[in-house]
């Protein structure tokens, strides 16, 4: 549930193509958008794109609360544009549906970047970040499980 409560400040570096870190300290996700990780295809492009429009500006956070990690979720603006809809209108993250199910201008946003085939979207074998990191957690669990010495190692 988005809060009334506005806040500023200068960003300082971007983690991947949903998450920043902010001069005060704090950790931004940003709402409703979910950005392919690192590792997975368009995943530097998703947080090169992040880095330009945010990167040493300052920035107006709209708060939304908190994630399970602790970070504050929140809609970032750079003068009146909305960071979270740049990245998927851009075809750079994903209208996350699970965190956002009732947001219509994301929705018709990715709706527009997949019909013009923008960033991502070029791909034919895209994978949404939700079905990466199950893909991943469960290739590292199977490999836990058949190689369980390779765990214990630091």
């Amino acid at each position: 549930m988005k809060t009334l409560l506005i806040s500023l400040a200068l960003v300082v570096s971007v983690h991947d193509g949903d998450t920043l870190k902010l001069s005060d300290g704090r950790t931004i996700r940003l709402q409703g958008i979910d950005a392919p990780e690192i590792s997975q295809p368009y995943g530097i492009e998703s947080r090169n794109l992040l880095t330009k429009l945010t990167r040493k500006k300052k920035v107006r956070i709209a708060l939304h609360g908190k994630d399970r990690y602790g970070r504050t979720v929140g809609e970032i603006f750079v003068g009146k544009r909305s960071i979270n809809h740049s990245m998927v209108s851009r075809g750079a993250a994903w209208w996350f549906r699970a965190f956002a199910p009732a947001d219509k201008e994301l929705r018709r946003l990715e709706e527009d970047a997949r019909k013009h085939k923008l960033g991502l979207w070029r791909s034919h074998n895209v994978v949404s970040p939700w079905d990466w990191r199950k893909a991943t957690d469960r290739r590292a669990r199977i490999a836990g499980e058949l190689y369980p010495w390779e765990s214990n190692r630091q």
